[in-house]
């Protein structure tokens, strides 16, 4: 499916033209490259100034031909960062909504309501006021609803942006089951390179509105030319990692790295696998110049600072552990520490802060 769109919206402009050919593509970029901007105009919920947006061969709106369907028409299913349901529906006619208007053209709507409510845990919340409803039970149901719509292409704008870290870990296997059982093109947003990693096959990596570049995700999200250009709260560091030891009880696992250093993480029940992948964000890094102790954080690696890059008062420091860390300071603490390549250096990384992919 080919996604082309060249159009203004607010003075900012956006030219996209990429080939959907994957189950889930990652729209993924900097605060203000235009992400959401792209999502709300292809499915029709942003005034659109002028210019094309052509889904899959279907021009969805065109200044010079005088097109613009509306959202209903555009077969296109939306799932916000806020669930957006209908408060004074019940779970069950939430996620009948979009089916129940998709039968009114189809009779054959195909996808089979109590198949989507089994399938994303919720038959038992069909009667139950979404008032009533967890952050993600909300997403959820916000999610079966688009499914029902039976949507040409699915659009999920950082869907787990609002919820807090343990409930993301629990959302995150039901939008794998989603990709898993229909065949549905979806495009992700999302600031989380571990959201993107767990999900996502294809990546396509956006600013100012263009697209920068594009390809596979664990390739991109190591790449320098990417990490440079991360907002602070994106900066991951991404590595294969063998299981040794689970401690369901201390709720903590053993896990090794290339280099022989081991690591200890959060236990993670839903692995079914001896390798994976493991991410850690670079401001979740702290630094010492001498090796701590007496602290609660599990892990300290010692390193050696290889280069320190600042810019705008934030500095990107690529510490050699017999691994490559990126770890983002304010140049304040550079200074402070009087940090300098080739400095030995201790990084210290609670468990909490890996997380499994």
């Amino acid at each position: 499916m080919l996604l082309r769109c060249r159009f203004s919206v607010g003075g900012f402009d956006v030219d996209v033209d990429v080939s959907l050919h994957s189950q889930v593509t990652a729209l993924f970029g900097p605060s203000g490259s235009g992400k959401t901007s792209l999502l709300d105009a292809i499915a029709g919920l942003r005034d659109v100034s002028w210019g094309e947006i052509e889904v899959g061969g279907r021009i969805l709106f065109s200044s010079a031909q005088r097109v613009n369907l509306s959202p209903q028409e555009r077969s296109v299913g939306y799932v916000p960062q806020e669930a957006a349901l209908f408060p004074h529906l019940s779970v069950r006619k939430n996620i009948l909504f979009g089916f129940n208007r998709r039968r009114k053209v189809n009779r054959d709507a195909g996808t089979d309501p109590a198949h989507v409510a089994e399938l994303l845990e919720l038959s038992h919340l069909l009667d139950r006021p979404v008032a009533h409803l967890s952050g993600g039970e909300s997403q959820r149901v916000a999610l079966a609803r688009a499914i029902l719509s039976r949507p040409q292409l699915l659009l999920l704008d950082e869907p787990l942006a609002s919820l807090d870290i343990g409930l993301k870990e629990r959302i995150i296997p039901y939008l794998r089951r989603v990709r898993d059982e229909f065949s549905i093109p979806m495009i992700y947003v999302s600031h989380n390179p571990t959201e993107v990693l767990s999900l996502a096959d294809w990546m396509v990596m956006l600013k100012k509105g263009k697209v920068v570049t594009q390809g596979f995700p664990r390739d991109l999200l190591t790449s320098e030319r990417v990490l440079s250009g991360l907002d602070e709260n994106q900066l991951e560091n991404i590595f294969e990692v063998k299981l040794i030891e689970s401690d369901p009880k201390g709720g903590t696992s053993r896990v090794g790295l290339p280099s022989g250093q081991e690591l200890v993480i959060p236990h993670t029940p839903s692995l079914h696998t001896p390798f994976f992948q493991i991410g850690i964000r670079g401001d979740e890094i702290l630094i010492a110049t001498a090796r701590p102790e007496g602290i609660s954080a599990a892990n300290v690696l010692r390193g050696v600072i290889a280069d320190i890059e600042t810019e705008g008062g934030q500095s990107i420091l690529r510490v050699q552990t017999g691994e490559t860390f990126y770890v983002r300071l304010t140049y304040s603490a550079v200074e402070r520490l009087r940090l300098t390549p080739e400095r030995e250096v201790f990084l210290v990384i609670k468990a909490r802060s890996c997380l499994a992919l």
